[in-house]
């Protein structure tokens, strides 16, 4: 196996380790509002053990390539914490400003190309995955952008991002575009079986 060849499987397997990083991250945060709405989640399978898996996958992401993880798992949370930007946290900040140092943080250890490929890949991440959740959602509590702009404008828009972020740097655009929707669907089928076999469907 030649070193480029190489070189690829291992950042391919960190983009999917990190991608399984924050997947989970996502799941333990949205627990309440899944079970409350019946869809199927990770931590169902790995109860209270979810923290402790989030943080070997992180670990392991970033041990094979912390320039490439580091950054996709912190602009990662800097947007997700933009779907509630008033909200205050734990630190005294608001959603919007512990986005905003978070993201200011990556920038300066990582690089601003770094970082901004990441946050765009990041947000067209949460462009799609609010195109397919969108049916799930209830009307009353969602914060999907699809009931804000609409559905072909999202989609639109998630485009122009990930074109933005092709620009900037292709192949981590390429390697995020291959293990994001694998790590998904991968997740949903385990999440979904798990239940399944829970319930006894």
């Amino acid at each position: 196996m030649s070193f480029v060849t190489s070189r690829l499987l291992l950042d391919l397997l960190a983009v999917a380790l990190a991608g399984v990083t924050i997947k989970l991250l996502d799941d333990f945060l949205d627990y309440a509002v899944d079970l409350a709405s019946g869809n199927s989640s990770l931590i169902d399978v790995l109860g209270s053990g979810s923290v402790v898996y989030t943080l070997i996958f992180a670990v392991f992401a970033c041990s094979i390539n912390l320039k490439l993880a580091a950054p996709l798992m912190l602009s990662a949370y800097a947007v997700g914490m933009l779907k509630d930007p008033a909200q205050m946290l734990p630190l005294g900040l608001s959603a919007r400003m512990e986005s905003v140092v978070v993201a200011l943080a990556s920038w300066s250890i990582f690089g601003w190309p770094a970082t901004l490929v990441s946050l765009l890949l990041m947000t067209a991440v949460e462009f799609v995955d609010d195109v397919f959740d969108y049916s799930r959602d209830s009307a009353e509590t969602s914060t999907n952008l699809v009931r804000v702009i609409g559905k072909t404008q999202l989609i639109l828009l998630s485009l122009a991002v990930i074109i933005a972020a092709l620009i900037i740097d292709p192949r981590t655009t390429a390697l995020v575009a291959v293990c994001a929707p694998v790590t998904a669907v991968i997740a949903d089928l385990i999440s979904r079986s798990y239940r399944g076999k829970a319930y006894g469907s």
